[in-house]
């Protein structure tokens, strides 16, 4: 039987805390998220897979501790974040298809955004 990652994490950071193993402020988690995102660079740039997916899974650990030590729940906080892209996601579909696009692969990254912002002002 497998354990939840988010319990896994969580029960993680409660043993490390108490052992004062810890975070001291948020810009340490955020400064060590950002070391985490450059060795992604790294490992992307360099090819090696293995690294990459082993940086890739550290930066999903970082933010879920920024998430527990925010004092939010990391499962909810997540589940929220993917019901509000679903929603963002169908209105830039929608919004491109108003506009005469069918899909809007090889578009560059200025349409794509120009539908994301508009579906963030429209769907919050």
């Amino acid at each position: 039987m497998s354990i939840n990652p988010f319990t896994k994490i969580i029960t993680q950071e409660k043993i490390a805390k108490e052992f004062g193993f810890y975070w001291e402020n948020l810009d340490q988690l955020i400064e060590q998220i950002k070391s985490e995102c450059d060795e992604i660079k790294e490992a992307w740039q360099n090819k090696e897979a293995v690294h990459l997916k082993e940086e890739v899974g550290d930066v999903i650990n970082a933010v879920i501790s920024l998430s527990i030590f925010c004092g939010l729940d990391p499962e909810q906080t997540l589940s929220e974040s993917t019901e509000k892209f679903q929603k963002r996601y169908e209105a830039v579909v929608r919004l491109a298809n108003q506009a005469g696009y069918t899909t809007l692969r090889e578009q560059p990254l200025e349409v794509l955004m120009h539908f994301w912002n508009k579906a963030k002002q429209e769907v919050g």
